[in-house]
């Protein structure tokens, strides 16, 4: 019978050999039975700090843990991950495996570098390392980085010049003298911030003034500019944006109530033209013609109260042009200093501050617009006079069978008829018009003891006598028709006296009361010798005129008093003036009238000297 022996090395061995395989064995049915890991979520960390990831969340940069990776969190069993990281904008994608927790991206906890965008991360987990086996979770998360700094703070308000400062208190009281001269309004921002928007109520008149502002500090007025609202209780309110322009973020706002007070401040009482001697008070909205203001005038801002300075803002409304002054004495003048107007003529807007410190600091106490305009119109002298009227006579007679008589007005030395202008002869009533006539002349058709004789010097063209109602038309209607419509025309309103009479043939003899003798012919002369009564202190008139009527010369012979000088003129039946002048004692009352320039026809001789006034017809024949 044959034995194997067994040595006791190889029976170690295999002894050995045995145990190693059982050990796997049941190493392999305790992984079986051991449950698979889950992803619970994702997070920004660094290892120290950490931020959760929200599905559709936007994180910015600078408010994540520094050196930050992304975190897969899970919970339960498992030996690997895998995690793709997708950049959305751009498409592209990386893909890192993991064998030991913590599971990150990128590998190992390193600080992720991708910068702003917007980004998808994909991760499963394993049971076994190096992602082997079959996934036990699976989960994604959208998100958004952007590199945005952190929003900035109101840290409060103050009252500043750049600087002195003072606190405002939401509900204090200021007295102005007591704040900052020129201060304006800052609003105090810590952190990062790009603009502001301030609204500022008046609580007592409900007026609101905003501005926004792109540059620190954030201020009211813009640009440091001195506060211009004056005194009052206000409601300011501002607020801060992360970019220019107040676009972006809103980072914070601030509403706070103050008052600021003053004892006593001014008033703009007027505006007017002035030269330091006279001064018109500009009324809004009228015309002037520049050449009735004082000479060398300026605009003068008359003020009540207390004042250290004054605005001025003049446009020209036609050109656009704009001129701006600060006065910081009284007179508050346009142009500055009291200087001669030199804008000419046009429609200005003027616009007017007063404040209660120099350079339009301080309070605005009061502001005041006007308009006005301004024309260079150079107005016309009317030359038109009626002067003192003159008839041909006083007394005049209606009789039967005789022609009515009529009343010829003789255009004295102060009597002016400008070119196309006309005469009418006006015949009053207790100064109530009864008859008028075109021309110097007037037919006399009812007795009526007294009346006036009127003359009146008119334009055709603007003034229509027969406008005129007679019976009813007064001379003061008519003078105030003349004032009121600026009419250049003149009627004496004072007149002549008349007297008409009714009677017979005897009567219209007495009245005449002309006595005239015919010479022989002396060498060609007929010598007329005319004794009539006249407007004269000494009764009867002796004068002779001859020849009569007239070719060449009219000689005058008549008794003067002792240093009277005779002033004479002649005029056509149309009143107009085709000779005139004057002698005296020197001559021994004697003159020659040269009349060959004259046309045929009748004409009224007019005499007038410091005592007497009387007229005489003469012929001229050619």
């Amino acid at each position: 019978m044959k034995t194997t022996l067994l040595y006791p090395s190889r029976k170690s061995t295999l002894l050995a050999s045995l145990t190693v395989l059982f050990s796997f064995i049941f190493s392999i049915q305790s992984y079986a039975t051991t449950d698979c890991g889950h992803i619970s979520g994702f997070q920004f960390s660094n290892g120290n700090s950490s931020v959760d990831i929200v599905d559709g969340g936007t994180y910015s940069i600078s408010d994540l843990p520094s050196n930050f990776y992304i975190d897969v969190l899970v919970t339960g069993y498992s030996e690997s991950a895998r995690i793709t990281v997708k950049n959305k904008n751009t498409g592209q994608y990386v893909t890192v495996f993991e064998n030991y927790l913590p599971y990150t991206f990128p590998n190992g906890g390193s600080a992720l570098n991708y910068g702003p965008g917007k980004y998808r991360v994909y991760s499963k987990i394993y049971k076994y390392n190096n992602c082997q086996s079959s996934s036990c979770d699976f989960e994604y998360v959208d998100f958004t980085l952007t590199n945005t700094p952190p929003c900035g703070q109101i840290e409060g308000l103050e009252f500043s010049n750049g600087t002195d400062t003072v606190a405002i208190v939401n509900g204090g009281s200021y007295d102005l003298g007591s704040l900052p001269s020129n201060f304006y309004i800052d609003v105090k921002v810590s952190g990062l911030t790009e603009s502001a928007f301030n609204r500022v109520r008046n609580l007592d008149t409900g007026e609101v003034f905003t501005n926004g502002e792109n540059v620190l500090p954030y201020t009211y007025p813009s640009g440091n500019a001195a506060w211009n609202l004056g005194t009052g209780t206000f409601q300011f309110y501002s607020e801060i944006f992360k970019y220019n322009n107040c676009q972006g973020t809103k980072c914070d706002h601030i509403c706070i109530t103050f008052t600021i007070t003053e004892d006593t401040c001014g008033e703009i009482a007027e505006y007017q033209f002035a030269n330091g001697t006279d001064a018109i008070t500009i009324v809004d909205g009228e015309t002037y013609n520049i050449n009735d203001l004082p000479a060398d005038f300026y605009i003068n801002g008359l003020v009540s109260g207390n004042s250290e300075s004054f605005g001025y803002k003049v446009t020209n409304l036609g050109t656009g042009e704009v001129y701006n002054i600060i006065e910081n004495y009284i007179d508050y003048t346009f142009p500055a200093g009291n200087a001669a107007w030199f804008l000419g003529t046009g429609t200005f807007e003027v616009q007017g501050s007063l404040f209660s410190g120099n350079y339009c600091g301080g309070t605005k106490c009061d502001d005041e617009t006007i308009t006005f305009t301004l024309e260079d119109v150079v107005e016309e002298v009317c030359q038109a006079a009626a002067g003192n009227t003159i008839t041909d006579e006083t007394v005049f007679l209606i009789a039967p069978g005789v022609d009515n008589p009529v009343v010829t007005i003789i255009p004295g030395p102060d009597t002016v008829l400008p070119e196309n202008y006309s005469y009418a002869t006006l015949l009053s009533k207790n100064n109530v018009i009864r008859y008028m006539a075109t021309g110097l002349s007037l037919e006399l058709v009812q007795p009526g003891n007294s009346f006036k004789v009127h003359l009146l010097v008119y334009d055709p063209t603007t003034l229509d006598i027969n406008t005129i109602t007679l019976g009813v038309t007064t001379t003061q209607d008519i003078l105030d028709t003349i004032t009121n419509n600026d009419l250049c025309a003149s009627l004496d309103s004072e007149g002549v006296a008349i007297t008409i009479i009714n009677g017979g043939v005897d009567e219209k003899m007495a009245v005449d009361d002309v006595k005239v003798t015919v010479d022989p012919i002396k060498n060609n002369t007929q010598i007329v010798s005319i004794d009539e009564k006249s407007e004269t202190i000494s009764g009867n008139i002796d004068i002779k005129l001859y020849p009569n009527p007239v070719v060449d010369d009219l000689n005058v012979e008549l008794l003067l008093l002792d240093s009277e000088v005779m002033n004479y003129n002649m005029v056509d039946l149309n009143g107009r003036q085709v000779l005139s002048g004057s002698f005296d004692n020197s001559t021994f009352g004697k003159t020659k009238i040269d009349a060959r320039s004259l046309a045929s026809g009748l004409y009224i001789l007019s005499f007038k000297s410091n005592f007497r006034t009387f007229s005489k017809k003469i012929q001229i024949n050619k």
